[in-house]
């Protein structure tokens, strides 16, 4: 079976290395499939979730902020803002962060602050959807 070499990267450490025969993120414009030996391409990453089949056949699934993804050869690179499995996100953490954004984005003082508060309440929202999606 064909495989290639996945790397999801976020500020804060490498989130998974690994070989995989499959993976499918979610691009600005629409999901994005990707096997080995895809045509090389770049694109940008949307909150949402990664699904990967591992070279074992283990299927993984984690959340994902903003990003990009590069696949050339047989690497796949997707580097995003943040990256947590189902299992490691705590509802009531998220819901916290979500009425904080909310308030944050009512109050907002400057045009910056409105933006990084949307995207944190985007974040909050998009974990609460893939918690809910494995429960």
């Amino acid at each position: 079976m064909n495989t290639f070499f996945l790397e999801i990267l976020t500020p804060e450490r490498p989130f998974f290395r690994g070989d995989c025969v499959s993976a499918v993120i979610p691009a600005t414009d629409g999901m994005l499939g990707i096997m080995a030996d895809r045509t090389p391409l770049g694109a940008a990453v949307d909150d949402g979730m990664i699904t990967f089949t591992e070279a074992d056949g283990t299927l993984r699934v984690c959340a994902v902020s903003r990003g990009m993804v590069s696949v050339s050869g047989r690497r796949v690179r997707v580097l995003c803002e943040s990256a947590v499995y189902p299992e490691d996100i705590d509802v009531e953490e998220e819901r916290q962060k979500l009425r904080e954004a909310e308030v944050d984005m009512a109050n907002r003082k400057s045009y910056e602050d409105y933006m990084v508060s949307q995207m944190a309440f985007a974040r909050a929202i998009n974990r609460l959807k893939v918690k809910q999606h494995f429960e």
